[in-house]
């Protein structure tokens, strides 16, 4: 009886064919896996733009609108949303302290018989008002809707890169309690309607700032982040001379900052119909042999 016995052309057809197969085994093995990577990543990337523009929107519906800039770090120059006449990398405007208006901290409204100009001394009823890091903007500088001021006009409204702020009116926090409000200088007209105000806002790419500032240095990014990490700023007071933490041109940086995305490839804001409007961009590469993948998703949002 014969012992069964592989020849040498058949041991060599045995490895090509296990050869064929194994590599038709990895080219579907690496399209599943890259198929599932690209999902993953789209689904990641549409979940974070629709989280990340909520935010902001929802932080925008509540502001200051006629206090909303474009602005451009490398020139040093504002402009605002109303007028603009070129793009900017930055956004950045006042918000109203809503929160201390739904909690009943003041009504926003004044009684003109009870107020004192001659004292800085506001008079609002049904109101208790906690002063602290809070300051004062009447309507006459918000509720006109998309009134035009002159650039001149516009620059000293509402301190922006150190200049003035003629329009709005630090709480004199000593002094006022209660529904009076004592303001720190006397305004030329009070009007009968106001908001409180404390901090401003700014939303920036990591190009755009200053990235060896202390604020960003305390959140540990990796080196190779490049510019698509998007920012945003808050809990700073322009009427007060200061600007956000990482704004290379300012003497008086201050307030916090957090990481919205560190996939934005792109922030636009437009002033469409008199409303605003923001584009997100949100971009990651999925590396893969032969040539990468580059995924894009991009959100647009208006806010009324």
């Amino acid at each position: 009886m014969k012992k069964a016995a592989f020849t040498m052309v058949e041991l060599i057809m045995t490895i090509v064919v296990l050869g064929i197969l194994a590599s038709g085994a990895y080219v579907f093995a690496s399209k599943l896996f890259y198929r599932s990577a690209r999902t993953k990543a789209i689904s990641e990337l549409s979940m974070q733009s629709a989280l990340i523009s909520a935010q902001i929107s929802e932080l925008l519906k509540n502001r200051i609108p006629s206090t909303v800039i474009g602005y451009d770090s490398i020139n040093d120059k504002f402009e605002s949303i109303y007028t603009i006449t070129n793009s900017y990398p930055i956004l950045e405007w006042i918000g109203v302290d809503y929160e201390g208006l739904k909690n009943g901290d003041y009504s926003g409204f004044v009684d003109f018989d009870k107020c004192n100009k001659s004292q800085n001394l506001i008079y609002s009823p049904s109101s208790d008002i906690n002063a602290t890091n809070r300051a004062l903007v009447f309507a006459g500088s918000f509720d006109e809707g998309s009134v035009v001021y002159d650039e001149a006009d516009f620059n000293s409204s509402f301190g922006w890169h150190s200049n003035n702020a003629d329009k709005i009116f630090d709480l004199n926090q000593s002094a006022s309690s209660g529904t009076n409000l004592y303001l720190q200088k006397t305004p030329d007209v009070i009007y009968e309607k106001y908001s409180l105000v404390k901090s401003a806002y700014a939303v920036a790419r990591y190009g755009d700032i200053k990235t060896d500032a202390l604020c960003i240095n305390d959140l540990n990014l990796s080196k190779t982040i490049g510019d698509k990490t998007l920012f945003l700023f808050y809990d700073y007071r322009p009427w007060r001379g200061e600007s956000f933490c990482a704004d290379p041109n300012s003497i008086n940086a201050s307030g916090k900052v957090t990481i919205l995305s560190t996939d934005a490839s792109g922030f636009e804001v437009d002033f469409v119909n008199e409303n605003l409007q923001f584009n997100l961009s949100l971009n990651r590469i999925i590396k893969k042999p032969g040539k990468d993948l580059n995924l894009t998703i991009s959100k647009q949002k208006v806010i009324f």
